[in-house]
């Protein structure tokens, strides 16, 4: 009896949320930011990660500094990536190529630009070196692992972000936007998993509706109208 109750509950609020989602956002011009379009798999480790936590500004101009200091010949695989660390010290990548000091948290974080290089190491231990090789993790348990076992990625945020990034349409990223949004809409508050089982379930309920809505782009159009408020 008790998972029923329960299973009505989540129901009810995914109705709920779908409800607010259509009261609030223009689904029928759903459309993703240029940053879905990276053409190489670093640009995506460096949004990933520098994202967390931080401005949305201040990430794009990040990725920008680093697209314009090393061209898309130089570094187009994630093994171009790891051997840039060769030539270039931490310093110098985080002074003069990114020219951003953001740690992974407030306490006891790494540079963001140390974290985007154990990313960049663990995808190469998975076989990942290009964009198309990505199928080889998109469900893989000890990739995901590996990825939060990284200082400051143990919510599993930016991994679910790096994959929508990469390509995958039916994740999203339950940051602090989306988390806002989800509460104002439930009168409740709600955690990462939670959020994003809900969103999910939202953007397949949408979905039937509204021709080419998914989670990834519906996430992305809460995450601009958020950023209105």
């Amino acid at each position: 009896l008790m998972r029923s109750k329960k299973d009505k509950t989540f129901v009810d609020e995914v109705q709920k949320l779908a409800d607010y989602c259509e009261e609030k956002l223009d689904l029928s011009e759903i459309r993703l930011g240029e940053e879905y379009g990276y053409p190489t798999l670093p640009l995506c480790i460096i949004d990933a990660i520098f994202s967390i936590n931080a401005n949305y500004t201040s990430t794009a101009n990040t990725v920008k500094r680093f697209a314009a200091y090393f061209d898309e010949t130089a570094c187009s695989t994630v093994q171009d990536f790891v051997n840039l660390h060769d030539q270039y010290s931490a310093e110098f990548l985080v002074d003069h190529v990114y020219k951003n000091r953001q740690r992974t948290s407030t306490k006891n974080g790494i540079l963001k630009a140390e974290a985007v290089l154990e990313v960049a190491k663990v995808l190469l231990k998975n076989d990942v070196n290009i964009l198309e090789d990505m199928h080889r993790v998109a469900s893989d348990r000890a990739f995901q692992t590996d990825y939060k076992a990284i200082r400051g990625q143990a919510s599993g945020v930016s991994l679910r972000y790096f994959y929508m990034l990469t390509g995958t349409e039916a994740e999203v990223k339950p940051d602090r936007m989306i988390l806002r949004f989800i509460e104002t809409a439930l009168g409740r508050k709600v955690d990462v998993k939670e959020s994003a089982k809900l969103l999910i379930a939202a953007a397949n309920l949408l979905a039937e509706k509204y021709p080419g809505l998914n989670a990834r782009n519906l996430d992305h159009t809460i995450w601009r109208y958020q950023r209105q408020q």
